[in-house]
């Protein structure tokens, strides 16, 4: 596996693939696409303490498990997700729960504006599945799109997210109407950790006994909170808060998760 490879698919946008997220996301007993209904609580708790309602965009934001719930607190909330499954899913729920919240399709890489929020959250690690390139493409639809005054919420994985990852190459045989494809295949895995980038590399080679062969890889980095602090820093952010509690021992690929709150520099 080479530094920052590329697959060939992207899997949240995949047709058949986005399908099978959204169920993950949906799948209360597990965290492996979204986290257990009392950690979101508590998450939300937090991104929302000592503020008044206002204006708030959820990068990232999946079937709306956040954004219909921060909705439902009185705030003005925009969801983004690349996932088309999900943003129809989420629109559904706050459609039935008459909330206001509103939802669009599109990719937080992509220079887009919504106008301007009070708070900005990226729920779930997802910053830390960034290629360097793409952070600086994010972190500036983030800074673009914050008001005066505005805060900007996510998470990251510490360091003792690598306590639960080895490197390795390995092969499964999966039988029809998986996760990846409507054929029985083969998947083949390669796990590689990149230590001094502070990043693991998970790719998969997904060769179906119908069709062509596919691949993708996921990228996971870790930080300490020096490190998240000085690369806001160099991208004109500067950290005010952070919260290592919000995710409980048993849960995630690890509870070492680092929450933070950050601010545009000077604002």
């Amino acid at each position: 596996m080479e530094l920052y490879e590329q697959g060939s698919i992207n899997i949240w946008s995949d047709p058949y693939i986005r399908k099978q997220l959204l169920l993950a996301h949906l799948n209360a007993n597990s965290d492996a696409a979204s986290r257990k209904p009392e950690t979101i609580s508590a998450t939300i708790d937090w991104m929302l303490k000592d503020s008044a309602p206002g204006a708030f965009i959820d990068w990232g934001c999946g079937p709306g498990l956040y954004s219909n719930e921060i909705s439902a607190r009185g705030w003005d909330v925009l969801g983004v997700d690349i996932n088309e499954e999900s943003v129809k899913y989420a629109e559904k729920k706050a459609s039935e729960k008459t909330l206001s919240a509103r939802y669009a399709v599109g990719s937080y890489l992509d220079q887009l504006s919504f106008g301007k929020f009070d708070i900005a959250a990226c729920i779930y690690c997802d910053f830390g599945a960034l290629k360097p390139n793409d952070r600086a493409a994010f972190l500036e639809n983030v800074k673009n799109n914050l008001g005066e005054g505005g805060t900007f919420v996510f998470d990251v994985f510490g360091e003792q997210v690598c306590a639960g990852k080895t490197e390795g190459r390995n092969w499964l045989r999966e039988e029809a109407k998986n996760f990846w494809c409507e054929s029985p295949c083969y998947v083949l895995t390669e796990c590689e950790h990149f230590k001094e980038q502070s990043v693991w590399g998970d790719k998969y080679v997904v060769i179906p006994d119908s069709g062509e062969p596919f691949s993708t890889v996921i990228w996971t980095h870790y930080f300490t909170v020096e490190a998240i602090s000085t690369l806001l820093s160099d991208f004109g952010f500067e950290m005010t808060e952070t919260n290592q509690n919000l995710v409980q021992n048993g849960e995630f690929i690890s509870s070492d998760v680092i929450f933070i709150r950050a601010a545009v520099s000077g604002s």
